[in-house]
């Protein structure tokens, strides 16, 4: 990845994660006090979610911030593993928002604690679908478009809120029809889908941290460009995510009767071609061995 694109991802990435930030705190006060005026359960339910993504949004950006830090002595890498530890972050924070809402339903359920919700809880949680949503389209296209697992998980917070908002529409609307059991039933609904997400998060994080192989497409794509590299016989290719970046090493065959300057050549050429072509690539290196022809 270019200086450049590392400079626009950044100022992007920080860019939306102020705008989810401010997005949220808005909301949680929103949520909260139709939750409070409207009696909802399930709409407190939901503020409490919304705060738990305004703590979870303020890691992305301090990771952000940190994994912009160029490579020194003792980070021969870059610092990119601060977006994966942040990423697996945000699932514990979003994990303890769902516990927290689920024992809360079944304290409510037990108790037979259950309110008919107001109009006006039903109104917010309608402006807080769309604006949700709104807010996962935003920020998932500019993840697509600079391959970030962090803010990915920034952006499927957003639709997990959009989802469990919808959840909580139902609840009021049933309450509201006759069926008060609806809206804590709700609460818990919202929170089990809270926290499938979270597992979903933590076991990409955890992929990452593991050096688990990049997709078969992309080490497709890279073992193919290097055996097209004039000279190279044969090529076996390895590599591992930092964040955004992908470190690659590559073995590749060649003639075992080429000069030690013309084995280096190839080797160069490789990996150009390989940082050039293949996207997100910040490092290759390349092991040239000899082609043994079978007799």
């Amino acid at each position: 990845m270019t200086d450049s694109a590392q400079q626009e991802r950044f100022r992007e990435g920080i860019r939306l994660s102020w705008v989810s930030i401010v997005g949220n705190v808005l909301l949680t006060l929103f949520k909260l006090a139709a939750g409070i005026l409207g009696h909802s359960q399930a709409m407190v339910a939901d503020a409490v979610e919304s705060l738990s993504d305004v703590v979870s949004q303020t890691a992305v950006l301090v990771s952000l911030r940190i994994s912009r830090k160029p490579v020194d002595w003792d980070h021969p890498y870059g610092h990119g593993r601060a977006e994966s530890i942040a990423t697996g972050l945000m699932a514990v924070m979003i994990a303890a928002a769902g516990v927290l809402i689920l024992m809360r339903t079944i304290v409510s359920i037990a108790s037979g604690d259950t309110e008919v919700p107001g109009l006006i809880a039903l109104v917010a949680v309608i402006v807080v679908i769309f604006v949700k949503e709104g807010l996962y389209r935003l920020v998932s296209r500019t993840a697509r478009r600079h391959r970030s697992m962090l803010l990915m998980a920034g952006a499927l917070a957003h639709r997990k809120d959009a989802i469990t908002s919808l959840a909580t529409l139902v609840g009021i609307a049933g309450a509201r029809a006759g069926y008060p059991i609806l809206d804590p039933l709700a609460a818990g609904l919202t929170s089990l889908i809270i926290l499938k997400l979270a597992y979903d998060i933590a076991g990409a994080a955890g992929r990452e941290l593991m050096d688990r192989v990049p997709e078969d497409e992309t080490m497709g794509q890279i073992t193919s460009i290097s055996e097209g590299t004039p000279g190279v016989e044969h090529a076996q290719a390895r590599a591992r995510r930092l964040g955004p970046n992908l470190f690659v090493d590559i073995k590749i065959d060649v003639d075992p009767d080429l000069t030690v300057r013309d084995g280096h050549q190839i080797a160069k050429e490789c990996k150009i071609r390989v940082t050039e072509k293949v996207e997100g690539v910040a490092d290759v290196m390349v092991h040239i061995n000899p082609h043994i022809h079978d007799e």
